[in-house]
């Protein structure tokens, strides 16, 4: 059952089957306001529940550092338990895993390029509501 689904300038985001997805919009420029309404969001489908998440990233056009660090949790709780990214190629992998390892999350995160893999991965951190 899928709840429902929030929008927001750049991101459309809701819950289905324990899992929070949030999609970035076609040739969106994601900026720390952004990133901050999206957390909100989060928290507010979740209801206080804790949900691994995966954020389709395959349409973004930008991502300002701010909100690249606001993203990676350091500086705040999580409000989720798992992470994974979802990108258009091997490339896009790499370049992101070089920046996980800049960023360090403070929940498990992976990137893939393919939905069905990451859904798959983040099974395993679906908790009994």
């Amino acid at each position: 059952m899928q709840t429902e689904t929030i929008e927001t300038r750049v991101f459309q985001t809701y819950i289905k089957d324990g899992i929070c997805y949030t999609t970035v919009k076609l040739n969106a420029s994601v900026e720390l306001e952004d990133a901050k309404g999206n957390t909100a969001t989060v928290r507010e489908l979740s209801n206080g529940l804790i949900y691994p998440i995966l954020v389709d990233l395959r349409l973004i056009n930008t991502i300002t550092k701010e909100a690249r660090d606001y993203f990676s949790m350091n500086e705040r709780s999580a409000g989720v338990n798992a992470i994974a990214m979802l990108v258009k190629s091997p490339v896009s992998s790499i370049i992101g895993n070089f920046f996980l390892g800049l960023n360090k999350p403070k929940v498990p995160t992976q990137l893939f390029t393919s939905e069905n893999k990451a859904v798959e991965w983040l099974q395993q951190f679906i908790q009994k509501q």
